[in-house]
């Protein structure tokens, strides 16, 4: 591990937070590289519960930079939702909407952040900076029009156009897990509400389940596969991007659902070109957190 007090370079944190855990790291800007990380549960109950975990995930990564006389630069901060606004617009941090995380509706995190710090926080979404962080340090560096999908308690997305995050008007570009991609008894069906059905909220177990041998969970992240591999199709024939990058914990897994991923990418793509469009696993350690941590100030 790096010593930072021999070197005078612009050091940040950067938070991942997830539906089940929250990662933090001290990152060098200068160097790109992890000086340190930390991970703790993420409290799901109460907004109060959720602060207390949040302040001791970022405690020890300031007390290491204190003793090692490193000033933080800026704290970033990726969550599982949209703000509403564009990140460059959003001064106070507010989010909008976190479907699985809802005790952060409404809530001016970067605000709470900055002032009980007193160091400038900036959010984005969690999908942003996964790539964000791979199209800086990862599988997609050498690529400029990117479509990002993140696998864990919910489905995230992300896109960019010539290197930059595309985030729409209101913040909330790239939501390919929101994309409606059936429909049942007349109900529009979005790829997270099926993903969560399918998986019951719990991708984890129906993936050990699927390794001991059970055939029905196999036969469910194959249809995790196919709906995935429709929604991929969707976005590929709306942007026709050069490459797709996914990330997430549920990639661990990649082998049960890879496959249908690509057999249904490669038949709904209407482009012959687009058809052989390359699918890479990101390369990031905790890229979350890495993205978040090269999230940018503004002014």
């Amino acid at each position: 591990m790096t010593d930072v007090s021999k070197n005078k370079n612009k050091y940040t944190i950067g938070i991942d937070i997830g539906g089940t855990k929250m990662s933090a790291v001290l990152f060098d800007l200068k160097k790109n590289e992890i000086i340190a990380d930390y991970q703790l549960a993420t409290p799901r109950d109460s907004l109060e519960k959720f602060l207390i975990m949040l302040w001791a995930l970022i405690d020890p990564l300031l007390e290491k930079a204190k003793n090692s006389k490193v000033k933080i630069e800026s704290i970033g901060i990726g969550f599982p939702g949209i703000t509403g606004q564009t990140t460059a617009n959003n001064k106070d941090g507010k989010i909008s909407k976190c479907p699985n995380l809802e005790i952060l509706n409404g809530i001016s995190l970067g605000k709470i952040v900055s002032e009980k710090y007193n160091i400038p926080t900036i959010l984005d979404n969690d999908a942003n900076c996964f790539l964000r962080a791979e199209l800086t340090l990862g599988a997609v560096k050498n690529s400029a029009n990117v479509i990002a999908v993140t696998l864990g308690t919910g489905i995230g997305g992300a896109l960019s156009i010539n290197k930059e995050i595309f985030q729409g008007v209101h913040g909330s570009g790239g939501e390919i897990g929101h994309m409606v991609v059936d429909v049942v008894e007349d109900e529009p069906r979005t790829l997270e509400e099926i993903y969560h059905d399918l998986t019951q909220s719990n991708p984890q177990m129906l993936a050990e389940e699927a390794y001991d041998g059970d055939k029905l969970a196999e036969k469910v992240y194959e249809e995790i596969g196919r709906f995935i591999g429709i929604a991929l199709a969707n976005a590929v024939n709306m942007v026709n991007p050069e490459i797709i990058v996914l990330g997430g914990s549920v990639m661990k897994s990649s082998n049960l659902f890879m496959k249908e991923i690509k057999k249904n990418l490669k038949e709904e793509v209407l482009s012959p070109k687009s058809k052989k469009i390359k699918i890479v696993e990101g390369k990031v350690v905790n890229a979350g957190a890495v993205g978040a941590a090269l999230l940018p100030l503004t002014p």
